[in-house]
Formats: structure tokens, C-alpha cells, sequence
């Protein structure tokens, strides 16, 4: 697990290790910016002849990170030109001492006009701190950053991308390569700041390890976290690892039924029940024979429902169940009844969204999944609102509602209530899982992770990243527009293996 800061954590992290430490700023801006320097060499290396760089830098300490990075190429022996960009009357202290050092050195200043002649250009414009509309002469220099033909490496994000959510302030600088410190940014993972940010390297650079523990990071997942998946024990039974109840799919439509129930087997499940129309008992019990499948009709809906949540140490409720008075009686008996952890998605979110107060009486831990359609029918924003902050959306939902909410978009977050207030930013995934069933697929992961005991926002961060990378892993087979959801769940085993 790794952690990932919005702006003002970056700045608090920045803080406590020169003011509560005592790290002189300069050291860690000498680090920093050999780290720009040494990706902006490999940069070089690649183009197979001698080329000209340019710092364009503002006149904070990112435009500071950008002279030194320009300084220390220079004695390494490549050289590299500087533009300024803003008034230097208003500069920081560091980036007025960075100045004197490269005027020193004998680095060439030049203007803006020149930025079409150079092969790399270090961005070093705005960081982390930037929360209004570029303008004015920022807005001219970087409109000329991304017209001419340049190779460009960002220093810590993208001038003009906001650090806390990714959006663009304005106008922005679309990279190549983004060196950012210590931290990855949610501005780096979220869109449109994550296409803006082109291949991001996460350079240490001397911060304090005492300072994430006064904050509270969303955070991420690598490939090394599949570790702490639990290995199956010798001596289990199917009981061991859990009965999961999936009440899902409506009449003549089963498919969604199948996908949640097989993923969940092939994530871990002992047992799974499917809850389901009668008329789909014949084509699951042949598509999964393995599964248990109870059917119901308007006359014993009540009594078997009653029956199978006896039974369930989880639930999924929603995928393919429809909206009409027998799926509402579903939803709304099951949350009013249920004391075991829920995973609610699809259909079920739309029944909920009519009556939202009904997610309040729910007996269980609940983990909802909503798309970002179904989180504008639950909250009433609109689209366009829930993309431009989808982090903080999800965190106030389940909030509010106390729940564990797995906002689903092209990247997908997740967000449990106080009082850890733990977050989640996934960074697997590509746009081969853009197809119907994947998401129930996704459900029937999360009920995989709760079967192996993996507590309720872990079991949830977890399926959303093994989800990602079977979808990448079947994408590397089928190709992004062939993929299916049946072939993702096929690489489950693969992923978790």
C-alpha cells in the first residue's frame, strides 16, 4: 500500500520535516530537483543526439525545483537554458537563492518567445499549490508549451492540474513525464489530471516518514498488496470461507446472476446461493453448477427470502434484479433484514435512490457500488459535479449514509465513514472493462475478499483493484475492444494466483 496526498497534505508533509525535523528546505530542493534532472538526462538519451533543454519556472519554490534541476544538468555537463515566468518581486526566498546560483553558474536566461527552439522543456510553472483559473501570461507561456513540438517533463504535477482532484485550472500543461516528491498526488491519478501527467515517477527525496502519521492519506495499491490476500488454510471446508447470498436477476434475464455469483467463486467464495426469477433456474443451474440456486415466484418470494438471508454470512443485492414491485420488495426487505455485510449495486442503487432513507436502517456493514449514473440518481448532482471531485463525493456519501461507497468511473475510488475515514484511489484498470457485466463482476469480486476474511474497506479496495488488473490481463489477450465480462472473471484466478 501506498499513499497518495491532495495539496494541502503535501504542503503539511513539506512542514513537518523542515520546520518539526529540521531538514533545511534547500536539501530537500536539491533532491527534488535531482530527480528532474536525472529523468530529463534519460529523456535525452532516447532522442540519439545532442539536444537543448529549457526550464520554464515560475517564481514559487516549484519554479525553484525547475532552476536547480536546470543548474545541476548544466555541471553535469548538458546545458540548459531558464525562463522565467511572473513577477520576481513576488518570489519565494528559495527560489531567489536557486536564481543567484544558476546566474552563478552562467545559465543563460531567455524569454518566453524561445520555448519552440528547445527539445525538452522542464515545467516547472505551478505545483501543488495552484486552486485558481491560469490566466494572463501563464496561460500564454503554457498555450505555447503545449503547441510546439517538445518533449516535456512536469516537476511534481502539471502546471494548471489541480493536486487535490485532478482537474484542470484553465489551461494546462500536457507532459510526457511528471517527477513529483515523495508522494504520488491524487491530481496524478484522477482525470483529466492523470491523461495531463503522462508517465509519473514518484522520487523520494528525504521527507520525514513521522509526517503522513498526522494526516490521513487516501491511498493505493501495488502489485506487492496481493500479498496480504490470505493464503487458503490446509485443513478448510467450504464453510470456511462463507455462504454468499447474491439476489440477482429478474425474470428471463440471468446473466447478471451468473457473472456476480461465478466471480465470486473464482475470488475465494465456499459457498454461493443465488436468489433469482424461477425462469432463470434452468440456464444457471447449467451454467453454474456449482452454485446453489433457489427460485422464487410472486407467491413464496417472502419466505424464501427470509430463508436465504438465514443462511448468508454476505450478501449481494442488485445486479440484473430489475425495478419493479417484486425487485423493490427484494431490496427493501433485504436492507430492512439483513445483519451480515451487503454489497448493493445496480438496480438495487435505482430502488434505493427513489427512498435513500431506507440505506439508513440497514442492520449490516453495507458496500454500495454505483456507477457514476447510479451516484447521480442516489445524491441528485449531476454527472459533470461527481467527475470533477468523485474522491470527495464518495467520502461525504458514505459519510452521511455510513457506508463503504466504491465510486465507479475510469478511475475508480472508494470511501468508508468515520471514524477512520479511510480513501481509496485504484489504479488498475483501462477501458476494456467499459462493458456490460463488469460490473457485476466487480461485486461478486468485493464478496470474494469478504470471504477471506479481509475486513469491509479492504475486502472492498481490494476487489476493485484485482478487478482492474483482470481486466487488463484479459485486455493484453482479447485486445481493449474484444473483452468481455466472462473473460475477466477467467483471469481472476491468474491476478490472485
Amino acid at each position: 500500500m501506498k499513499y497518495v496526498l491532495n495539496s494541502a497534505m503535501s504542503k503539511e508533509v513539506d512542514r513537518y520535516t523542515i520546520e518539526e525535523v529540521g531538514m533545511p528546505s534547500l536539501v530537500l530542493m536539491e533532491r527534488a530537483a535531482l530527480a528532474v534532472a536525472t529523468k530529463c538526462a534519460q529523456a535525452a538519451e532516447k532522442f540519439g543526439r545532442e539536444v537543448r533543454i529549457c526550464a520554464v519556472c515560475g517564481c514559487g519554490n516549484n519554479g525553484a525545483d525547475g532552476v536547480a534541476a536546470a543548474r545541476i544538468l548544466t555541471w553535469q555537463g548538458m546545458p540548459v537554458d531558464i525562463i522565467v515566468v511572473g513577477n520576481e518581486e513576488n518570489a519565494t526566498a528559495d527560489f531567489g537563492r536557486q536564481i543567484e546560483i544558476a546566474a552563478n553558474s552562467g545559465l543563460v536566461f531567455r524569454n518566453s518567445g524561445a520555448i519552440e527552439e528547445y527539445d525538452i522543456i522542464i515545467d516547472a510553472i505551478f505545483g501543488v499549490g495552484l486552486s485558481r483559473a491560469v490566466e494572463g501570461e501563464y496561460g500564454n507561456v503554457i498555450e505555447q508549451i503545449n503547441g510546439a513540438n517538445n518533449l516535456v517533463i512536469s516537476v511534481d504535477l502539471p502546471s494548471g492540474i489541480d493536486a487535490g482532484n485532478g482537474q484542470v485550472h484553465g489551461c494546462a500543461v500536457k507532459a510526457a513525464a511528471t517527477v513529483t516528491f515523495g508522494y504520488n498526488k491524487q491530481g496524478l491519478m484522477l482525470f483529466p489530471g492523470k491523461e495531463f501527467a503522462g508517465e509519473v515517477t514518484v522520487a523520494y527525496i528525504g521527507f520525514s516518514p513521522e509526517a503522513i502519521r498526522h494526516i490521513n492519506p487516501a491511498m493505493y495499491f501495488t502489485m506487492d498488496d496481493l500479498r496480504g490476500i490470505p493464503e487458503r488454510i490446509a485443513d478448510a471446508n467450504k464453510g470456511t470461507y462463507g455462504r454468499v447470498l447474491i439476489i440477482a436477476g429478474s425474470e428471463d434475464m440471468s446473466g447478471a446472476a451468473y457473472l456476480s455469483a461465478k466471480a465470486a467463486y473464482k475470488s475465494g467464495v465456499g459457498l454461493v446461493e443465488i436468489l433469482t426469477h424461477e425462469s432463470n433456474l434452468v440456464p444457471l443451474r447449467s451454467l453454474l453448477p456449482e452454485a446453489i440456486i433457489v427460485g422464487y415466484d410472486s407467491k413464496n418470494v417472502e419466505d424464501r427470502l427470509e430463508t436465504a438471508l438465514r443462511r448468508a454470512d454476505a450478501v449481494v443485492l442488485g445486479p440484473g434484479l430489475s425495478m419493479n414491485g417484486t425487485a423493490a420488495y427484494l431490496v427493501t426487505n433485504t436492507i430492512d433484514k439483513v445483519s451480515v455485510p451487503i454489497i448493493i449495486d445496480a438496480d438495487a442503487l435505482n430502488i434505493l435512490a427513489k427512498d435513500i432513507s431506507l440505506l439508513d436502517k440497514c442492520g449490516g456493514t453495507v458496500i454500495i457500488t454505483p456507477h457514476i449514473g447510479e451516484m447521480s440518481r442516489l445524491t441528485g448532482l449531476n454527472a459533470t459535479q461527481i467527475k470533477a471531485d468523485a474522491l470527495t463525493i464518495a467520502g461525504g456519501f458514505a459519510g452521511e449514509h455510513n457506508c463503504i461507497c466504491v465510486l465507479k468511473d475510469a478511475v475508480s475510488v472508494a470511501a468508508e465513514p468515520e471514524p477512520k475515514s479511510r480513501r481509496y484511489i485504484n489504479n488498475s484498470g483501462c477501458a476494456a472493462l467499459a462493458k456490460g457485466g463488469s460490473g457485476d463482476v466487480l461485486t461478486g469480486i468485493i464478496a470474494g475478499m469478504l470471504s477471506l476474511k479481509l475486513e469491509p474497506f479492504s475486502a472492498a479496495a481490494m476487489g476493485v483493484y484485482i478487478h482492474g488488473l483482470a481486466g487488463e490481463a484479459a485486455a493484453d489477450k482479447k485486445g481493449m475492444h474484444g473483452v468481455l465480462a466472462s473473460d475477466i472473471i477467467d483471469k481472476i484466478s491468474n491476478i490472485m494466483r
